[in-house]
């Protein structure tokens, strides 16, 4: 190797994207060791971007100037070898009250984080994604996600972002964390676990790269919603869901399952049942079925709204879009214990054969198919109610 084959290519800028998957890299930690321009070079411990799917590793700016400076010395001793024992950094940034646990590697060696302003500011600091549980209980928090893996908490004195990484682990800036109270801060300190040095996620790409985020998966599906409670109106003149202050606080509270647990499973179907179920009007959707020349006697809001689109579409076409919506009743009707425990596992069956997942399948999975068919339903549904305007 030359020891211009470490210089990076005119224009080149090292980013947190894999050159060949174009996935996040991790900063990973690797002897490097080979002859360069007449050197032989050994550096233990040299930080490297590594992904995790391919394997490739890349130098990150500081690494190639440390060959290079490496090699210089070397050459200005006359030295045909030169061995090194890279000690970690070990710099603390002066923001937070507490000592949180972080690697300033991070800081200096993962593309795009170090700044000779605020110098530290962007130094990533891990937690357990538990942490989240207290602010998405709290009154005086709430936690909204953009994605999947960017998110926000939101209090009266402060707005902090974060980020879930590949391993499950939530990541803050330090920096932010400054800016929340002390109690905040002793408490995040308790959920504080040391760096995995992965901070890939749609958090990165909009904090560092002004990338810009899609839609969450949650956030889709209200849309999803909205729309088409507004066709509905369109064709019927008529609002055919209730409760909407209620509704919209639900579903901005509403996030993705942080565990697999008895309470998180009800919270979770009960949660996506009002704001997708309960919130229907029964009584408006009886008046426009008895208008359409149906009877709605004692039928329930899924039942009312089957009836009353089937009175003006294909029942087939109907039955079929809303399958879903059955689905997460009698996922909330499994989950609710109230009925035997192997008449829910029945119950619980039907739904993930509905779903299409492993009669096994973990909350996560089911939510976020759950989620995905949800979505589907309302948009199909809302094309079926356009397609007949279009016909009028």
């Amino acid at each position: 190797m030359k020891v211009e084959d470490l210089c990076p290519p005119p224009g080149h800028v090292q980013r947190l994207y894999c050159d060949v998957c174009d996935v996040h890299l991790e900063l990973a930690y690797f002897d490097w060791e080979d002859d360069v321009s007449g050197v032989h070079i050994r550096i233990e411990g040299l930080p490297v971007l590594r992904c995790p799917p391919c394997g490739r590793d890349h130098l990150p700016d500081p690494s190639r100037l440390a060959l290079i400076e490496t090699h210089n010395r070397a050459l200005a001793a006359k030295s045909p070898t030169a061995n090194v024992k890279r000690r970690k950094r070990d710099e603390k940034f002066d923001f937070t009250i507490l000592p949180f646990v972080y690697d300033p590697d991070d800081y200096f060696y993962i593309p795009g984080l170090y700044r000779q302003l605020d110098l530290g500011f962007f130094t990533p600091v891990f937690f357990n994604r538990e942490v989240l549980l207290k602010y998405d209980n709290s009154p005086n928090y709430r936690v909204h996600f953009a994605s999947t893996t960017y998110g926000t908490i939101y209090s009266p004195e402060e707005i902090v972002s974060f980020g879930i990484n590949r391993h499950g682990k939530l990541v803050m800036w330090l920096g932010d964390i400054a800016k929340m109270p002390e109690a905040e801060q002793f408490y995040l300190r308790s959920e504080n676990v040391p760096s995995d040095h992965a901070i890939g996620s749609e958090f990165y790409d909009a904090q560092i790269e002004s990338k810009f985020t899609p839609i969450s998966a949650e956030n889709a599906l209200f849309q999803a919603r909205s729309n088409f409670i507004e066709a509905c109106f369109e064709k019927f003149g008529s609002k055919v869901a209730h409760l909407d202050a209620e509704v919209v606080t639900l579903a901005i509270k509403l996030n993705a399952p942080l565990v697999d647990t008895e309470k998180e499973r009800r919270h979770v179907a009960d949660t996506l049942n009002k704001i997708y179920v309960e919130s229907f009007d029964n009584a408006e959707l009886g008046k426009l079925m008895s208008a359409q020349g149906k009877e709605p006697g004692k039928l329930g809001g899924l039942k009312r709204i089957q009836g009353l689109l089937s009175s003006v579409a294909e029942p087939a076409d109907v039955a079929y879009a809303m399958s879903p919506l059955y689905a997460l009743y009698d996922l909330r009707v499994a989950y609710s214990h109230l009925t035997s425990a192997e008449s829910a596992m029945k119950i619980l069956t039907t739904v993930t054969t509905r779903l299409g997942v492993a009669s096994n399948a973990d909350l996560a999975t089911i939510y976020y198919e759950l989620v995905d068919q949800l979505t589907k339903a309302f948009e199909g549904l809302t094309a079926l109610i356009t397609s007949l305007e279009e016909e009028d």
